[in-house]
């Protein structure tokens, strides 16, 4: 289900332009024959604009209660809110921070606490998944709208200007990014898998810290030590969490696929490598991060896979001196 709230009429063409092309994997059907779309673009009317989100969240609810796993996206709520907004001073309300009605932060709430899975009389699953996009003027994160929803969603993807900017697509940030179904997720991937994610995290969070300081002093002004480990944070991004939407195999990644990259990437992280030089570090690890990026490009599990990914765990070996 597809809201479009007080967006650009653009995107809903281009959602009608593709979707009819693309295969449902389910049922190898068009995509858009499963798809509800609920246009109310920036040019309709504020009561319109208010409503649609309702609208979409219901008819979400109505296919969920068929048991039906059901995933609704709401772009954009800031545009639902402004709309609130609109027809708060219509009726003369009492205004709250930004001028946004003073049950703001309750109305988003309800809205994302109606997703959820339910157990039917019948003993089926249905679910209601809701992702919700936020545009914060300017990027301001402390805005209400923004601060409403960060207290209640259980994720948040956040987009960075700077990785945009640096064409790291696509723009999530890690280190703004979290998750409070870690564990839960970590419970069905395998025992440990919350564990090594907390310390690819801090990996991520200190090369960073080491890339800003390297910035003022110069590759050479750090240890080796700590040069390596912001080797291992952009190989990790630049292999791990960048993606090529124009790649066949790059487009879609399964989770398989996914868990296999991971615990090779964490396998190269704990392999005790050291190295006499910072030239000679730099070398190992951009070959190291060249390989496996093209890795990224070959069909899952097939001869030419199986074989680079054998290369690549015998080259961090023989560099760790056979102790990997």
């Amino acid at each position: 289900v597809i809201v479009a709230c007080g967006e650009r009429a653009g995107e809903v063409v281009e959602v009608l332009r593709t979707f009819p092309h693309l295969t449902d994997p389910h049922t190898g059907d068009s995509l858009i024959s499963r798809t509800v779309i609920i246009c109310n673009t920036s040019s309709m009317p504020v009561a319109a604009r208010e409503a649609s989100v309702y609208m979409g969240v219901t008819i979400g609810e109505y296919y969920r209660q068929m048991g039906i796993d059901v995933l609704l996206l709401a772009d954009s709520t800031s545009r639902w809110a402004q709309a609130m907004r609109e027809m708060s001073g219509r009726l003369e309300e009492i205004p709250g921070e930004e001028a946004f009605p003073a049950y703001l932060a309750s109305r988003i709430a309800a809205f994302y606490e109606r997703s959820g899975v339910v157990r039917l009389k019948n003993e089926k699953h249905g679910s209601l998944t809701i992702g919700g996009s936020v545009s914060p003027a300017g990027g301001n994160f402390e805005e209400p709208v923004t601060q409403a929803t960060l207290s209640i969603v259980g994720a948040f993807h956040g987009l960075s200007r700077l990785r945009s900017d640096a064409r790291r697509y696509p723009a999530v940030d890690p280190l703004i990014s979290w998750s409070k179904y870690r564990d839960d997720a970590g419970s069905e991937l395998g025992e440990g898998w919350s564990d090594q994610v907390r310390k690819v995290e801090a990996i991520l969070r200190e090369g960073d810290e080491i890339g800003k300081r390297m910035e003022v002093v110069g590759e050479e002004g750090i240890s080796i030590e700590d040069l390596q480990t912001n080797l291992k944070a952009e190989m990790f991004d630049f292999v791990y969490l960048q993606q090529n939407a124009f790649d066949k195999q790059d487009a879609y990644c399964s989770l398989k696929r996914q868990r296999k990259l991971f615990e090779l990437i964490c396998k190269i992280f704990d392999a005790p490598l050291t190295f006499t030089s910072h030239d000679e570090a730099r070398s190992f690890y951009m070959d190291l991060q060249n390989q496996l990026n093209n890795s990224n490009y070959i069909e899952y599990n097939t001869d030419q896979y199986k074989k680079v990914m054998h290369d690549i765990e015998k080259k961090v070996m023989d560099a760790a001196g056979g102790r990997a």
